[in-house]
């Protein structure tokens, strides 16, 4: 009779608990297996082995197989699993789903199957030819016992030709056998000798010495990342740069490939389930490589890191909103960091608020490399016109200023220009047909430093008033006009707002404190139809809940009641949403301002 262990899953499932299964054979945490769970057959990962039932034994299901041939998920990611799920209030399955959604695990899947078959085709061709090695020794062995006889020249030569013709033979079995041999022990790539001319950063170094996560605030940061990389690599450890947006990581691949070759590799939403599966395979070989990608390759299994690189990390883009698990892949990398016990570097031309105070704790250590002022564009001149103002005094030219218009007349032939829209229509400017134009959320991912004159037609559209961040994300945005744009202007009929005339991000801190929101506070959201009638149960907690339109808004103080709140509140969604059989989704740390 076979001894049952009993073992905990981690499922694709929106699942409060981990599910219990019984398997008869050696099993580790990390391996994935084959189980059937309402019904239908789902792929899980071992959490814990040898666990006590806290069922009936009789109602626990055996595995229906161990032996997927998919890899395993390692410690280090069951870790930050269980972080995003803790933090974000999901369950762990929702962020396994994310991880490995059903299509990735059906490629791998697909792709261990096809792994195997080889596998044992070659092991099958191996045996043959050690096999036909094997007569054909023993046929040279009769023939040169053949030879060692007296025959006639004749003979003799014809004796010779035969032997040289299993020699032959047994050469080329021999070299075919031995090319096997070759595929099934390729190891890791040599380094490109790119990584030992480039320098090491002297500061950077120093700065990661301290442990802590650093901030490197500049215009110009590639220089940076190139050494930052190269010392990595030296150390044997691998690199992961991760970006806010599909176009910058392609451009961001290209340069990088220049420098370090084929050891860049690029993973984004964009690939195919079998390109993702081939770049998991890379970074779980032993070779080294420095992976750039967006938010989704938080998730990708890394190993032997050494380095993460967050680019532009005041980026909305960063935040996961629209489906569970809703994370923040800024971070959750500062988490893989710690997980990792790696350095992390977060570049950006102007920092969030957040990554500010952190700054200001000691938390991070700071690298500004323009302290004494704002970083420009070295020839950058930043003009806001006053559309009222223009328009009282000279009158519009359709949704243009008499001075924007003058200030184009005048650029030099050639010139490359960009139309920053924000209410006008595309039909508004149909004239325009040698000129980019963008709306905010286009100008946000595209790499404005291409061209000689960007204006924005209507500044105003970016403010959002129920947007609490709406003047952050807006200052960001200028201020990486200005580090990139050598010409902006821009029109509005708020040109007195602060956010078009502060040199630093310090009084909008000093707003946030005052009013006590984030980041002095942590927020958490929740969408639901029944908003109001869950703001009161929530309130009648002691949470000071308020409501506005579908989204109950809950700040909380960053105490050491925080977690446990976090947890009360999630216990009170999810009574809520059964009880009233209506949907509630929550958000911790919302961004609002998601075009930016």
């Amino acid at each position: 009779m076979s001894v049952r262990r009993y073992i905990k899953l981690i499922l694709p499932l929106r699942l409060e608990w981990e599910p219990c299964y019984w398997v008869s054979e050696d099993i580790r945490p990390g391996q994935r297996v084959s189980v059937i769970f309402a019904g239908k057959k789902t792929i899980g990962v071992v959490s814990e082995v040898d666990v006590i039932p806290d069922i009936d034994e009789s109602r626990i299901q055996q595995v229906a197989d161990c032996h997927t041939g998919l890899d395993d998920i390692s410690p280090r990611e069951i870790e930050l699993w269980r972080f995003i799920a803790g933090y974000y209030l999901c369950t762990i399955g929702e962020v396994y789903k994310a991880a490995y959604p059903t299509l990735k695990t059906a490629a791998e899947k697909s792709a261990a199957d096809s792994r195997l078959r080889k596998e044992e085709l070659e092991a099958k061709s191996i045996e043959l030819w050690k096999k036909r090695i094997e007569r054909l020794q023993t046929r040279l062995q009769a023939k040169n016992d053949d030879l060692s006889k007296k025959h006639n020249d004749m003979v003799r030569a014809r004796l010779e030709s035969q032997r040289q013709a299993i020699l032959d033979e047994l050469d080329n079995a021999m070299a075919r056998l031995a090319s096997f041999s070759k595929e099934l022990s390729l190891g890791g790539s040599p380094l490109p000798s790119a990584v030992t001319d480039i320098k090491q950063d002297v500061l950077l170094q120093k700065a990661f010495d301290s442990r802590k996560p650093v901030i490197l605030k500049s215009a110009d940061r590639y220089g940076r990342y190139l050494a930052a990389a190269a010392g990595t690599l030296r150390k044997g450890k691998n690199v992961f740069v991760m970006v806010n947006e599909i176009s910058l990581a392609t451009r961001l691949c290209e340069q990088m490939q220049n420098s370090f070759g084929s050891i860049v590799l690029i993973h984004h939403s964009g690939l195919s389930r079998a390109g993702q599966r081939r770049i998991n395979d890379a970074v779980r070989s032993d070779r080294p490589y420095i992976l750039i990608g967006t938010r989704s390759a938080i998730f990708v299994p890394h190993t032997e890191l050494g380095l993460i690189i967050v680019e532009n990390e005041e980026s909305a883009f960063y935040k996961q909103s629209d489906s569970a698990p809703r994370y923040n892949a800024r971070d959750c990398a500062v988490q893989l960091a710690r997980i990792h016990d790696c350095s992390i570097l977060l570049g950006s031309v102007s920092p969030s608020l957040e990554t500010i105070l952190n700054t200001r704790n000691g938390k991070y250590t700071l690298i500004d490399c323009n302290p004494d002022g704002r970083e420009l564009h070295p020839e950058c001149r930043f003009t806001v016109i006053d559309i009222a103002a223009e328009k009282a005094k000279n009158g519009l030219s359709g949704h243009f200023s008499r001075k924007l218009l003058e200030e184009m007349r005048h650029l030099p032939q050639g010139s490359r220009i960009a139309l920053i829209r924000g209410y006008e229509k595309m039909e508004d400017l149909a004239e325009f047909t040698d000129v980019a134009i963008l709306t905010i959320p286009q100008a946000a991912k595209t790499d404005l430093g291409e061209f000689d004159f960007v204006a924005m037609l209507s500044a105003d559209a970016i403010f959002n008033p129920a947007d609490f961040r709406s003047d952050e994300h807006a200052f960001q945005f200028f201020e990486r006009l200005r580090s990139l744009c050598p010409r902006v202007v821009i029109q509005s009929n708020q040109a007195s707002h602060q956010a078009y005339h502060l040199h630093s991000a310090e009084p909008l801190l000093e707003e946030r404190k005052a009013f006590n929101l984030p980041p002095f506070t942590r927020m958490i959201d929740v969408r639901s139809t029944k908003c109001s009638a869950l703001a009161g149960i929530l309130s009648a907690k002691g949470f000071p809940a308020y409501c506005s339109q579908d989204t109950v808004h809950i700040p909380l103080p960053r105490d050491r009641k925080l977690t446990d709140n976090k947890k009360e509140i999630r216990k009170t969604v999810e009574a809520f949403r059964t009880k009233t059989k209506s949907d509630a989704v929550i958000d911790v740390d919302p961004v609002y301002s998601a075009s930016l």
